[in-house]
């Protein structure tokens, strides 16, 4: 490709080949200027590109750079901006999206002169694994159930258990809890619920939908933060479609939470083995075969009497009207809701209208969403 510089060399070159008819010496000039013209294009045929691999792995939203050698000017590219400084450039790595990548940025090579310009692969290689942000919880959830990491995990004494009253069966239910007696007095399938001593009763809310990766991977995190700091939850899952009920000991409920997350990475066309260290996939496999459950198609924001305290994780833009009339309805029974949703979900958009849109939207949802459960 010729750059503006070399346009302006052919002009001249043009020039002088029309005044070379008149006298010989500009037409010496022409030729000289023809020769100089194939030697500078020479000099860049004759460039060559690196030949370097690099390889790194790093968690979602941590800072990853490298220095490079001055070879050109590189062109930026997704997940990665370059800096010139100085004698070397630094190559910025955008982390914010979990997953595996293989970066072979493009440079500009010139000529001597700067005639000529091409742009081609650098030759430079970057192997990159990006963990999602929710690996952390993963390692403390597996530390746990499992040790993993010399992470141990003391289990206090089983609480006492206090009776409450006998309720209709839900799908995913404990069969031992089975109250024969309610159920034989109502044709109904019933079972006996109990309170934990000192429990708040306390219920987790998530919609696993997300618009992409950074989305997914930060309600993932908070969804196992809430889960790992969690004494006693009623979980909640909802993909859409189906809404999941979970109750049960903490280990059954940990590993239904590390399921689910990992449910968002496959549906997002992740393998586990390309996101997560070999040192704790084998201890993770084996939880993800926990049964998840049938699920109903009831929606997950109803208020319930075992609700005093909730945790909702969600997008607000999936089942809006759902949430907000779950708000305004726990507020006027005095229910303590706290909603976790994304910082920036529109970054997960490539379309720069569809993400301005998607961020009015999120921002007068959320003020709505502020508003109602302001001074619980």
């Amino acid at each position: 490709m010729i750059t503006d510089k070399g346009f302006k060399f052919i002009i001249i070159l043009i020039i002088s080949s029309f005044l070379s008819v008149l006298t010989p010496t500009i037409t010496l000039v022409a030729i000289t200027l023809i020769f100089i013209l194939l030697l500078d294009y020479f000099t860049l045929v004759r460039k060559k590109v690196l030949n370097l691999k690099f390889k790194a792995e790093v968690v979602a939203g941590e800072r990853l750079s490298f220095d490079l050698p001055l070879l050109g000017e590189f062109v930026n590219q997704k997940l990665v901006k370059f800096v010139n400084k100085g004698d070397k450039v630094e190559a910025i790595i955008d982390t914010r999206f979990f997953g595996k990548y293989v970066l072979r940025p493009k440079v500009v090579l010139k000529s001597f002169l700067g005639l000529f310009s091409v742009v081609k692969d650098s030759g430079i290689e970057i192997d990159l694994t990006i963990y999602p942000r929710f690996l952390r919880e993963v390692v403390l959830a597996l530390g746990e159930l499992h040790g993993v990491g010399g992470l141990g995990y003391y289990k206090p004494s089983p609480r006492g258990l206090e009776y409450l009253e006998s309720r209709e069966y839900v799908e995913g239910d404990p069969l031992n809890r089975i109250d024969f007696n309610a159920t034989a007095r109502t044709g109904t399938l019933h079972i006996k619920y109990f309170l934990d001593e000192g429990s708040l009763g306390e219920a987790i809310i998530f919609d696993i939908r997300s618009p992409g990766r950074y989305t997914a991977d930060y309600l993932a995190s908070k969804f196992l933060s809430a889960i790992l700091n969690s004494d006693r939850s009623i979980v909640l899952i909802t993909d859409g479609v189906k809404t999941y009920r979970y109750e049960g000991n903490r280990d059954y409920i940990l590993k239904i939470a590390l399921y689910w997350v990992f449910r968002i990475v496959l549906d997002k066309g992740e393998e586990i083995y390309e996101i997560v260290p070999p040192k704790i996939r084998s201890e993770l496999e084996k939880v993800l075969k926990v049964n998840k459950g049938n699920g109903t198609t009831e929606s997950p924001y109803k208020i319930s009497y075992d609700m005093k305290e909730v945790i909702v994780i969600a997008h607000p833009l999936y089942d809006t009207v759902k949430l907000l009339r779950f708000l305004a309805d726990a507020k006027n029974r005095g229910i303590k809701v706290k909603v976790i949703y994304p910082e920036s979900p529109w970054l997960d958009s490539e379309d720069l209208e569809r993400a301005y849109i998607e961020y009015q939207s999120f921002r007068k949802v959320t003020k709505v969403i502020d508003d109602l459960v302001e001074g619980q």
